[in-house]
């Protein structure tokens, strides 16, 4: 049977489609298959133009879910997939889709946003390719005003490897619970701090040097990015280890093996544009233990250049400890917040002569939390 959501866009537009694809059907046929990808196109195409984002988009690449790639970037519309851009020499541009055509179904059924539900383009593909890469579109051609049917050949590329090893030659003592994650980072812009196109995580580590292999998608690497290896590791909540810096790799060519150095959190950590990894991460795991809620991104946004200008990240988390907000999640009362300040930097309840201390050493700050979480905090081994 000819497939469901094929059937009835036919019959939202038979005589169109009819013409463009040569097929032919019964009304009765089209009216038995509705289902929820069912819409009414005959308004939208009528005013097709209005299908182009008014404003600038930063355009969201199409990655497919297998090893099937299209080459072009995309924006989800209520009639389609309206393409961004095209890659040359990509399937796409081979079979001569150009920037602002839209692909409004795969193989018949329909993609974009449907009647408020996303059906993704990339899991339409990899749902109707057949083992030769071969898929239909029908395409509306924006320079000719038409629909048509469209079959592509698409490209089919292995997959690409970054490995190497971590080393440390720090003193630390890790519990079972302890984590490395190895990130492969696209760091095209200086805005995209966490950009994760692939990663490896190790738990309970061995010692050092411990080896590791990010496999990766050819279709999610550009040959125009940037990309950089980096490394954290976590222990009972907390980042204690870090890269010392992002290794710069070229994922797409032959990579030599990678050897990423780690050091305790805070130390000899670049000053400028490379700060530790991980950070904001901690900083929001932070905002999500002592305040209840995730951090916003003005605020991972505001911490992300405290720490470009060469902070500590324990500053923030004095901050945090510090802040009006915290201490109003306490009772807004002074020793109940001591003693949950105690028990967060310290892991355990004061018996009462510590907590007595600990309202004495509060009283000489006059007030200025913060200042006193941070002089406790460096005073902690």
């Amino acid at each position: 049977m000819t497939p469901t959501l094929r059937l009835n866009l036919f019959s939202i537009l038979p005589s169109l489609l009819a013409a463009t694809l040569g097929l032919c059907l019964s009304a009765n046929d089209a009216a038995a298959q509705a289902t929820i990808r069912s819409r009414d196109l005959s308004e939208a195409w009528s005013a097709a133009p209005s299908l182009l984002p008014t404003t600038s988009a930063t355009p969201s690449w199409n990655a497919q879910p297998n090893s099937w790639r299209l080459g072009v970037a995309i924006q989800n519309v209520d009639t389609g997939v309206v393409l961004t851009d095209v890659e040359a020499g990509m399937p796409a541009a081979q079979a001569g889709l150009e920037t602002g055509d839209i692909i409004v179904n795969v193989d018949g059924f329909q993609v974009g946003y449907v009647e408020g539900a996303l059906f993704d383009l990339g899991d339409e593909i990899r749902r109707r390719v057949d083992q030769n890469g071969k898929v239909d579109f029908l395409v509306f051609d924006n320079r000719n005003r038409r629909l048509q049917n469209l079959p592509v050949t698409l490209t089919q590329q292995s997959a690409a490897a970054v490995r190497g090893e971590v080393t440390c030659k720090e003193r630390v003592t890790l519990t079972q619970q302890a984590v490395l994650t190895v990130r492969l980072r696209d760091v095209t812009y200086p805005s995209w701090q966490n950009v994760e196109v692939g990663k490896q995580v190790i738990t309970n580590p061995k010692h050092p040097p411990i080896p590791f292999s990010i496999a990766v998608d050819r279709t999610q690497l550009y040959p125009d990015h940037k990309y950089a290896v980096d490394a954290y590791l976590v222990d009972r909540g907390q980042i204690v280890l870090q890269s010392s810096a992002a290794i710069p790799v070229t994922p797409l060519a032959n990579v030599p093996t990678v050897q990423v150095n780690l050091v305790k959190v805070g130390a000899n950590v670049p000053a400028n544009g490379t700060y530790a990894v991980g950070q904001l991460d901690q900083i929001n795991q932070w905002y999500k233990q002592y305040l209840g809620h995730a951090a916003s991104p003005q605020e991972l946004n505001a911490w992300q250049s405290y720490l470009q200008a060469g902070k500590s990240p324990q500053d923030i988390q004095a901050y945090i400890l510090g802040s009006t907000e915290y201490f109003d999640r306490m009772g807004n009362q002074r020793d109940p917040y001591l003693a949950a300040l105690y028990q967060t930097l310290l892991g355990r309840q004061p018996t009462a002569a510590e907590m007595q201390q600990f309202v004495t050493q509060y009283q000489q700050y006059g007030g200025a939390r913060t200042d006193f979480v941070r002089d406790v905090m460096r005073l902690q081994p």
